[in-house]
């Protein structure tokens, strides 16, 4: 599990949603464009839910670890994280310095 830090607030997600919106945000910035993304979500007590977040260029978004409780490990985040994957490719060919140019699904990195 990973929080996403965003506007002042900790989301909490699986760590691949984290990592794929993190991306996505990276590569939205890099070609100065803004997009909202459903992120599937845990509250306090572990019941899921949804956050839409506003991405782009000015999103101020950290990831850190979070406590995993054991609560989300059946969750199936496969589909939400090709969505953004497919998103992150549609959004332009700028991408990120960090991103390694060789790397599968258009320049995305590894979504594992």
């Amino acid at each position: 599990m990973k929080d996403i830090h965003y506007a002042s607030r900790a989301i909490r997600t699986t760590d691949g949603a984290a990592d794929a919106v993190i991306r996505y945000a990276a590569v939205l910035g890099a070609n100065r464009k803004t997009d909202t993304v459903d992120v599937p979500t845990f509250d306090d007590h572990g019941r899921p839910g949804v956050e839409t977040l506003l991405l782009g260029p000015a999103s101020l978004i950290t990831l850190s670890s979070a406590v995993d409780d054991g609560r989300g490990d059946d969750v199936d985040d496969a589909a939400f994280i090709e969505h953004v994957r497919r998103l992150a490719v549609l959004a332009g060919p700028v991408r990120p310095v960090h991103e390694d140019p060789d790397a599968q699904a258009g320049g995305l990195g590894d979504f594992d």
